[in-house]
């Protein structure tokens, strides 16, 4: 069901005007992204692992029996702050749709009532423009140009909100991310873990939101849930997304505060649904303030039954990110239905893991819970334009495409398989292994051929490798399959121009752009074309537009200062350099890149003191060391130019690389010695830069 604005907008001021000026206790919401349910006590974890979270559940109410609406952030958190399912929030995948404006929010519940509301997340998954901004007063989401925020930079903005003047009590809500892919956690962490980096990952989070607590004033109403978990190879699911198995939906819930028993577990199903309308009350608003199925969590923990439930639950990306059939679920706790291509059902009493089908026999009661699945939607949430930083994050939505489910395969049938080969290839990738990883994926494209995302892997995978035919080849099958991948057509566009064909390349950049127009991938490529084309102001103009959207990286503001060094704007151009060194992942290669350009422009001198200061700042940076050598030999200066040589074959370098390093100083010293001339003129024309 579905509520129109002007009663929710009433209802709002009828609940202000219940509010009266009395003040509630402040209250904390804190969302763990990722975070399993098993790595806390209460659900069978170590007591160790995670020490501040436990110890507020012993103080508290813990909710061991609660499920997510999706194994997904974005649908999660909707539910959690609304009470609504994404049936009714209209949001049902990550990067894609608004929060329904008939859908009152805890946040606008609670300034209704005086409360100052604010909120700090941790990754552009709940940016603002999804909606669930609405009723916070202050909702901090801006990232500039990271992925993700850490869990210590969480904390402290949450402190500074907590500690901030105001008049009314506060609700805050506080997002942490870093239990998330590909689980980051300082080294002290991640050495402490015996089981990984995801457990150094929930420690440090654990630590981060520790000291959260502690800083708050007393009285103030806690709540703790995850959004979902993480597959962690379970059910043959690395991270989360596709399947609906325990290990990503089932979340953690505690409550601690006044009004809030201290102690006390509780084993009924309960949905984060309920989370929102139990915050409300604890605030002091009526239990109808929010119009989702959820349900006061203390009266059901109160009453010692468990009353008939049914929750639904959906995963989208099957069908968004690879092709396949999207998941739907529902569970009443013990039993759990899940609908793909074909029905599976399992015991969650007698089978905690999941391993026993019993769609064929169903029992009489779970043939009743059967009966509440809703009808699955027409139409696939997945269009519109997708935020690029998701890619950022291990998610590549490949939007629209025809849903038809009846040709839909079921990602139970032998999908996992492709999952771990996409994870494993990527580790492989980064590992420079990047044959072997493209071997992989070739051998998944030819059983899942109509899976964009796994397209798009194989063909970034062949472009990396320096195959760009190739590569350019698979992303087109990526796009075939979904014409609005933008990811794809810019990954198509590089791949192009490493053949030199760059008037194909900039349409694949105007095309990425068309769909997704601030999308820096395509923007700063396309910019470098009409640099090449000598139409600068064509280049500055997509440049100022990625810098005037926000979304300006290293490369659009070395672009821009390569312009205006050649436009003779000294002054401008040194402030876009350093802007880039500011802004850049990796600021050794940026400032090797402007000491480049400066050289490129005949500025010898500018470009030698910025190799020397790279040198100066990062000694074990070898393309620095190679930049002054190539230099002094262009120079006719081999006895300069040998010192530095020598130097890089210090530094880390691919063997391809060092290969050459280490023919280039035979030369030389072959070239300096009195008796050959000729070697160093071979040397000279073949080696004089890397």
């Amino acid at each position: 069901m579905r509520f129109g604005p002007t009663v929710a907008s009433l209802a709002l001021a009828i609940f202000a005007s219940l509010a009266s000026g009395a003040e509630g206790p402040n209250v904390v919401l804190i969302s763990l992204d990722t975070f399993r349910a098993d790595r806390l006590a209460p659900w069978g974890g170590s007591p160790a692992l995670a020490p501040n979270l436990n110890s507020l559940a012993a103080k508290g109410t813990v909710f061991t029996g609660c499920f997510a609406p999706a194994p997904l952030t974005l649908p999660s958190h909707a539910t959690l702050l609304t009470g609504a399912f994404p049936e009714v929030t209209g949001l049902r995948d990550n990067g894609f749709g608004h929060l329904a404006s008939g859908v009152p929010t805890l946040s606008e519940v609670l300034s209704a009532r005086g409360y100052v509301t604010a909120a700090v997340v941790a990754d552009p998954v709940l940016d603002s423009r999804y909606g669930l901004s609405r009723g916070f007063a202050t909702y901090d989401d801006n990232l500039g140009q990271a992925v993700s925020r850490t869990a210590e930079e969480i904390t402290n903005r949450a402190l500074a909100l907590i500690g901030a003047p105001r008049k009314g009590p506060i609700f805050l809500w506080a997002h942490f991310f870093d239990a998330h892919f590909p689980y980051a956690s300082p080294p002290a962490f991640a050495r402490r873990s015996k089981h990984g980096p995801y457990d150094g990952a929930i420690a440090y989070v654990d630590a981060q939101v520790g000291r959260l607590i502690n800083a708050l004033p007393p009285g103030t109403v806690v709540a703790v849930v995850s959004d979902h978990g993480e597959g962690l190879g379970d059910h043959g699911e690395p991270t989360h997304g596709v399947f609906l198995f325990q290990c990503t939906v089932r979340v953690i819930c505690i409550l601690q505060g006044p009004g809030v028993p201290s102690g006390k577990t509780c084993g009924a199903p309960t949905s984060l649904a309920d989370v929102a309308r139990t915050l409300a009350v604890l605030a002091g608003a009526p239990a109808s303030a929010l119009r989702g199925e959820g349900v006061d969590l203390l009266s059901l923990s109160k009453s010692g039954t468990a009353p008939s439930r049914a929750f639904p639950m959906e995963a989208w990306p099957p069908f968004s990110q690879y092709r396949w059939h999207p998941l739907f679920g529902i569970t009443d706790g013990r039993y759990k239905w899940v609908r793909g291509r074909a029905d599976r059902l399992y015991d969650l009493s007698t089978d905690p893991g999941e391993s026993k089908n019993l769609a064929n026999a169903p029992p009489a009661a779970a043939l009743a819970l059967k009966a509440k699945f809703s009808a699955p939607p027409a139409a696939a949430p997945s269009e519109g334009q997708v935020d690029p930083a998701l890619l950022g994050l291990g998610y590549a939505p490949a939007p629209g495409g025809r849903f038809e489910p009846a040709t839909l395969p079921d990602p139970y049938d032998g999908k996992a398989a492709v999952l771990q080969d996409i994870a494993q290839a990527r580790a492989e990738r980064s590992s420079g292994l990047l044959d072997k990883a493209a071997a992989r994926l070739k051998l998944d494209t030819e059983r899942d051929a109509g899976d964009p995302f796994l397209w798009f892997e194989y063909g970034e995978t062949l472009r990396r490798a320096g195959k760009s035919t190739e590569a350019a080849s698979a992303l087109g099958r990526a796009v075939a399959i979904s014409p609005q991948f933008s990811q794809a057509w810019a990954a198509m566009g590089h791949a192009l121009v490493a053949q030199k064909k760059n008037d194909e390349a900039a349409r694949c950049y105007e095309k990425a752009l068309a769909l997704q127009p601030d999308f820096a991938a395509a923007l700063n490529p396309l910019a470098a074309y009409y640099l090449s084309l000598d139409k600068p102001e064509k280049a500055l103009s997509l440049l100022g537009r990625a810098i005037t959207a926000g979304i300006a990286n290293a490369n659009t503001y070395l672009l821009r200062a390569q312009i205006r060094l050649a436009q003779r704007r000294g002054e401008d151009a040194a402030k876009d350099f350093e802007a880039a060194v500011r802004l850049s992942a990796q600021p050794e290669k940026t400032l090797k890149e402007e000491a480049d350009i400066y050289m490129e422009e005949q500025q010898v001198e500018a470009g030698q003191r910025l190799y020397l200061e790279g040198i100066r700042r990062y000694p074990t940076f070898a393309p620095n060391y190679l930049g002054m050598g190539s230099y002094f030999l262009l120079m006719d200066r081999p006895e300069q130019a040998l010192p530095y040589f020598k130097k890089a074959l210090g530094c880390d370098l691919d063997p391809r690389t060092r290969e050459r390093v280490q023919d280039a100083i035979r030369k030389l010293d072959t070239a300096m010695g009195p008796a050959d001339d000729s070697a160093h003129t071979k040397l000279h024309s073949n080696n004089n830069s890397f």
